[in-house]
């Protein structure tokens, strides 16, 4: 009497152990989908799922996310093309109008000197400041939309070496000198006597400087501070750039570097200034920040490696 449950009890012996040594493989391959699928979401190489499966469900999903892949890298890489595309005609379109631009502005300057000079209308003397103003205006869009597609296709060349952060943060506050006077704010300069050296490119470091301090000068000049501020610890070099305008919200903050991006509608800025620093941060090795409190100060923070 005990033979047939003892068979019956070995049968299900055998079919759990048979079942737990599926479900292990059932697991293994898909444990083995989502790693290779989370490898190929922080890598650039264009790979798929290799899957020596033995379940046919596992076969067809893995084949189905092959597809899925294979449509991505196909969209991925008519995207970059695209991208690519669009920067070199926006290169080509900046470089072409840049020389018309600067016979415009040539003969604006004279007008607006002539008109100065001559005994004309109000209206007029008027009428030829805002003409060489835009023209001001317009030329530095250009030059903007010419650095970021330039920047976009690769072309711009960085050399990175060894140099002086507080003389080239000094040059730059110089070059603001007048401009600060005229607009009597006050300016807050702490940079070291001593040398203090880092690991950049210079023309790439002063950009990203001058357009923290055009965007303190356009958007926090109603507090009429800015200060620059250069300190180096623990192989760090932080340059500082504060001014006393009316800040931003924390979801400003989150956006503040984003293309086109400006927190004044009514502006005559193209939202490209913070963008360009912050792409010029990344390739220069720097890290750009900014911490702001509405109504109190503003405060861009670019980090370098000492």
């Amino acid at each position: 009497m005990w033979i047939l449950p003892a068979l019956l009890s070995a049968a299900l012996l055998s079919a759990f152990i048979w079942q737990r040594i599926q479900y292990r493989k059932l697991q293994k391959e898909i444990n083995y989908i989502s790693s290779r699928l989370e490898t190929l979401s922080i890598t650039s190489e264009n790979s798929f799922v290799l899957l020596p499966a033995d379940h046919a469900c596992i076969k067809k999903l893995g084949a189905a996310v092959n597809v899925l892949l294979q449509n991505f890298y196909k969209k991925k890489s008519e995207y970059e093309q695209a991208q690519k595309t669009m920067a070199q005609v926006l290169t080509n379109i900046s470089h072409d109008i840049r020389t018309p631009l600067t016979v415009l502005k040539g003969n604006s300057e004279m007008l607006a000197a002539k008109a100065d000079d001559l005994s004309v209308p109000d209206d007029i003397r008027t009428m030829a400041a805002k003409i060489d103003l835009k023209a001001d205006d317009l030329i530095a869009t250009i030059n903007d939309y010419f650095t970021m597609s330039k920047i976009a296709s690769g072309d711009l060349p960085l050399k990175l070496k060894k140099e002086n952060i507080s003389g080239l943060c000094q040059d730059t506050i110089l070059e603001y000198y007048d401009l600060l006077e005229k607009q009597q704010f006050e300016a807050d300069i702490q940079i070291p006597a001593a040398p203090v050296y880092a690991d950049t490119d210079r023309d790439a470091l002063q950009r990203i400087l001058k357009n923290l301090i055009d965007n303190a000068i356009r958007h926090g000049g109603s507090g009429r501070y800015i200060a620059l501020r250069l300190t180096a610890e623990k192989g760090k070099c932080v340059i500082e750039i504060e001014d006393h305008g009316k800040g931003m919200s924390p979801q400003q903050q989150k956006k503040i570097f984003t293309r086109n991006y400006t927190t004044a509608p009514k502006s005559s800025g193209n939202g490209l200034g913070l963008a360009i620093a912050e792409k010029l941060s990344m390739q220069i090795g720097a890290e750009l920040q900014v911490h702001s409190i509405q109504n109190e100060q503003t405060v861009f923070s670019v980090i370098l490696k000492s």
